[in-house]
């Protein structure tokens, strides 16, 4: 009994000691302070871009750091660089190791990677090409990438192209595509330009109608047309037409009626008169071997020169002679087009120098026929009107 007692008290004396000894290593090793880490944070990045420096949190600290990613597979972290592999959301924790007065501590980032942008450009166009015309070299769109550019031709036996230089083969359409690879946070980017070759116009044998004026005629493609609007007062039989001055008499005509645009004869000389639908469908208002052309007609002549509104700039005269607004139309056809205006069904006359409008020899029903309208700006449209307006008159070869 006695010898349990000393055992116990030999254990009792030890927990004491122990207890004693924890005590004044507390007084001598003070618990170590927080670094108190802050300002870290890493702004959004995207696809493409050069491998980044991290910077140190702001801490009491004089610990180092390590850095440790959230996803290998978004981000590659060697010392305090970091590589971008992907795109997604991404963490990155910034570890500080302790010291003999800061405890280890850490803090996070969260930030985003983005796809690859596209790049910004200017619109691409082409210019207007003839069969013989020399090789040109392509002005390409403006970009902000600087990734390598390259073109190519949909149909090289119109136009081939060779580096940035293209060489006109044939008449007929080819699509001229810029491409430019991928580049930094820049996607590959490719836009098109549509390039129309037309045969270069030929200017044919006048004719003249029963009037006595004579007209300058040009071929386009596999059409002739008259250079000018229709002057005639009179059938090719002789049979005079109603000249119709009167805004009821116009409105109410219902047979062949023609006016010269304000009544005045010098507008009739310039731009040629404005002629309601019942004298332009006759087929004797053209001089022999001539006719009003039809919607059919009109629409080859649309499509040759590139089947798109804007393309009326290709019949456009140059200039402000006769437009109100010069927008640079180039007439590469020579058909010469001329803002003759019109006269509505009420009898009001308007838009000359910002319109030339042509009858065909189309209608379409309930009192409508079909007429082509070109634009000061160029834009070329085909419409549909009461046969009771006043339009130009352009002729075509039989």
């Amino acid at each position: 009994m006695k010898y349990l007692s000393n055992v116990l008290l030999n254990v009792l004396a030890c927990i004491l000691l122990l207890q004693l000894s924890s005590c004044i290593k507390q007084e001598i090793e003070p618990e170590l302070l927080s670094p108190d880490l802050s300002d870290f944070s890493i702004g959004a990045k995207r696809m493409g871009e050069a491998a980044f420096t991290l910077v140190n949190p702001k801490s009491k600290s004089d610990g180092s750091f390590i850095f440790k990613t959230s996803d290998t597979g978004v981000v590659n972290i060697k010392g305090n660089v970091v590589t971008i592999r992907s795109n997604g959301n991404c963490t990155i924790t910034a570890v500080q190791l302790a010291t003999n007065t800061f405890k280890r501590d850490s803090i996070k980032a969260t930030f985003q990677i983005g796809q690859k942008m596209s790049p910004v450009t200017s619109v691409f166009t082409l210019p207007e090409k003839k069969v013989g015309d020399a090789p040109f070299e392509i002005a390409g769109p403006a970009t902000n990438s600087d990734g390598t550019i390259s073109y190519t031709s949909s149909h090289p036996n119109v136009a081939s192209v060779v580096g940035k230089t293209v060489q006109i083969k044939s008449a007929g359409k080819t699509v001229i595509t810029w491409s430019q690879a991928e580049s930094g946070i820049y996607k590959a980017c490719t836009l098109s330009a549509e390039l129309v070759v037309i045969d270069p116009p030929v200017v044919e044998n006048t004719v003249t109608d029963i009037d006595g004026n004579v007209y300058k005629t040009i071929k386009i493609g596999t059409q002739t047309w008259m250079m000018e609007n229709l002057k005639t007062t009179r059938y090719n039989d002789g049979t005079a037409m109603t000249f119709a001055t009167d805004r009821v008499a116009w409105s109410s005509s219902t047979s062949a009626a023609y006016c010269s645009y304000e009544n005045k004869k010098e507008n009739a000389d310039t731009y040629g008169y404005l002629y309601n639908w019942e004298a332009a469908h006759n087929s004797k208002i053209a001089p022999a071997g001539w006719h009003v052309p039809s919607d059919d007609e009109w629409k080859v002549l649309y499509n040759y020169i590139g089947g798109r509104r804007e393309d009326g700039a290709k019949i456009q005269q140059t200039g402000t002679a006769y437009w109100e607004v010069d927008t640079k139309p180039s007439n590469i056809t020579l058909f010469t087009a001329l803002p003759g205006g019109r006269r509505t069904e009420s009898g009001v006359f308007s838009s000359i120098g910002w319109n030339g409008m042509w009858w065909t020899s189309t209608r379409t029903g309930g009192g409508l026929a079909v007429y082509y309208d070109l634009y000061v700006k160029g834009y070329i449209e085909r419409h549909e009107t009461y046969t009771y307006s006043g339009f130009s008159i352009r002729c075509i070869k039989d």
